[in-house]
């Protein structure tokens, strides 16, 4: 996929991001920004330039502090030769804070201004701007009866593991990877929990130092084309089919690599995430992915029975279980979009992940009636 299109992602993710963050009704705002940044990327998909850079003029005027609208009009004014423009485009996008050179040297929509003094001087002032916002690394707390081992591969997420100390190739820890939601990295919730997983038999994986606002496709990348390699060489890991760890904006993120490969993940669990896309007329239930394999992952989802997203999960649970899916769904009472691992869900959770550890996920699909909120 050529590294313009990858771009083009992250406005799109970015709003998705914004819209699912917020409990109750979407924004109409952002439906707005959302819907206008997918018709973008239609055109430029179509490559129908002319009318991409008039929505890029519109996404301008949403999002006026956004960098993306201007990088993305850069992109079709030099794809249709105007080459003046097409650097003027590019000038305020790095003004607005665009900070990835390497991608501005590689994007093959700016093959032809890339020879201009102009152009120089804007892969110059990113990677001014790129060296100026290095996010802070986050350290973490010891944990009790728990390995640590931090890693930052080359072009990939800095991370850390939490895993067992008794680990061996032999008896090696399953991989559970955290996908933090937009605004904060929520480490400091999420790692207690290894104490936890390290006894049952699994790791915890978090990024240490990263852009917290949301995932862009670009994250993304380096995450499964470096972090997680890099991650699977540990000694006494089992990385092979991790399993996806995402609230809110996270959960979003980890359904959306579900989606696209549902064979590559043992599990998903999720925490105030739901099974929407895009469409003329707003939000929709997501259809299962065609692929057999996304019948046979296992889920373990938590959703806020005051949540707007629960009608979302009534409506996809039974869906789901008829597929085959192995489910295990709790409306929390008197909840709504926030963080719902309780001590009761951890312990819901541990169950979960020891079922799925001895190969029983059928075992943890049907919850407890007692647990359950009925619809």
């Amino acid at each position: 996929m050529p590294m313009g299109m990858r771009l083009r992602g992250a406005l799109g993710m970015a709003a998705l991001g914004c819209v699912l963050a917020a409990a109750g009704e979407p924004d109409p705002a952002a439906r707005e920004l959302a819907r206008t940044n997918e018709e973008m990327q239609r055109l430029l998909q179509e490559r129908s330039y002319e009318k991409a850079a008039e929505v890029c003029r519109r996404l301008i005027h949403l999002a006026p502090h956004e960098a993306g609208p201007h990088y993305n009009l850069a992109c079709a004014l030099a794809r249709l030769g105007r080459t003046p423009e097409a650097l003027a485009a590019l000038e305020m996008a790095v003004l607005k804070g665009f900070g990835d050179p390497d991608h501005m040297r590689q994007d093959e929509d700016l093959a032809s201004v890339r020879n201009e003094p102009r152009f120089a001087r804007c892969v110059r002032k990113a990677e001014e701007a790129a060296l100026a916002n290095v996010p802070d690394y986050e350290p973490g707390a010891e944990l009790k009866g728990v390995k640590t081992l931090e890693g930052a591969p080359e072009g990939g997420l800095r991370y850390r593991l939490r895993m067992s100390p008794a680990a061996t190739a032999e008896k090696p820890d399953r991989l559970v990877v955290w996908l933090h939601p937009a605004g904060g990295s929520a480490n400091r919730v999420v790692e207690p929990l290894a104490e936890r997983f390290t006894k049952l038999g699994y790791a915890l994986l978090v990024f240490t130092q990263k852009e917290w606002r949301y995932w862009s496709p670009a994250d993304v990348t380096r995450l499964v084309e470096k972090t997680l390699p890099a991650v699977a060489k540990t000694p006494g890991l089992d990385a092979d089919r991790p399993i996806l760890m995402g609230y809110s904006a996270g959960g979003q993120a980890a359904l959306a690599l579900w989606q696209a490969t549902p064979g590559a993940f043992g599990g998903l669990v999720l925490d105030a995430a739901y099974p929407v896309q895009r469409t003329p007329a707003g939000f929709a239930l997501s259809p299962l992915p065609s692929d057999p394999a996304a019948r046979r992952t296992p889920f373990f989802v938590l959703v806020g029975a005051k949540d707007s997203g629960a009608e979302v999960w009534r409506k996809a649970e039974p869906v789901w279980r008829a597929a085959g899916v192995p489910l295990t769904i709790r409306y929390v009472p008197d909840k709504g979009h926030t963080w719902l691992f309780g001590p009761k869900e951890v312990d819901e959770l541990a169950a979960w992940l020891e079922a799925l550890k001895a190969g029983k996920p059928s075992a943890a699909a049907e919850p407890p009636k007692a647990n359950a909120l009925t619809p």
